[in-house]
């Protein structure tokens, strides 16, 4: 990690409408629950939208690729997975669904990380 050079912030000038705004997010600090009683389709909305895309960049990244309507199909658990590929993103799938139904229980430790994938280097 990198260490922050506070002396930057000495001679910077900030905009008022910016620094306005910090008193607000300390004021709606802790206000997320509330939205997530009243509104929760829509965080578990924007999770599994996230789901999507996080799995749609992991496996391009490793070259897996399949078409939108593939993915979001596999994604959602309503098709079985016909080839290699589509059984990669359906693990990742796996192990994303893991993590946000049981990130409060899942100790930050690598070891545990590399239980999810299987394929990465044992250390």
């Amino acid at each position: 990690m990198r260490i922050f050079n506070y002396k930057y912030l000495e001679n910077k000038t900030w905009y008022n409408e910016i620094t306005g705004l910090l008193p607000f997010i300390h004021a709606e600090r802790g206000k997320q629950v509330l939205y997530l009683k009243q509104k929760p389709a829509e965080p578990e909305k924007l999770v599994e939208i996230a789901k999507v895309q996080s799995t749609e960049a992991s496996n391009a990244i490793e070259g897996i690729c399949t078409t939108d309507t593939r993915l979001k199909q596999l994604m959602s658990d309503k098709t079985t997975p016909r080839s290699r590929d589509e059984k990669e993103i359906a693990g990742y799938r796996d192990a994303l669904n893991i993590v946000h139904e049981s990130f409060e229980y899942i100790p930050l430790k690598v070891n545990f990380v590399f239980k999810f994938y299987p394929h990465s280097i044992a250390r």
